[in-house]
C-alpha cells in the first residue's frame, strides 16, 4: 500500500492532505475542494476523498465558523 502524499501548506509539512486540509479550512472555511486543491496543489479528488473521511460536509453546507456553526453567523 502506497504511503500518503505529504502536504505543504503556510510554511508547515503535513503527513497527509488530510492533516493540511483543516488548518485550510480554518483560513477559507467556504473553499471548495477545487479551490483547496489549488491551495495544496493536489487533485480535487483527492482533497474530497480525505474530506468525506473526515467528515466535513461540502463547501455549500458549511457555515462560516466549522466550530459554532450557524452561531457565528447570528
Amino acid at each position: 500500500m502506497p504511503r500518503p502524499r505529504t502536504a505543504r501548506y503556510a510554511g508547515n509539512t503535513y503527513p497527509s492532505i488530510g492533516w493540511a486540509l483543516g488548518d485550510v479550512l480554518l483560513v477559507e472555511p467556504r473553499a471548495s475542494d477545487q479551490r483547496v486543491a489549488e491551495i495544496l496543489n493536489v487533485t480535487p479528488q483527492t482533497v474530497r476523498y480525505w474530506r468525506v473521511k473526515s467528515g466535513i460536509p461540502a463547501f455549500k453546507r458549511r457555515g462560516l465558523c466549522p466550530y459554532l456553526g450557524r452561531l457565528a453567523i447570528e
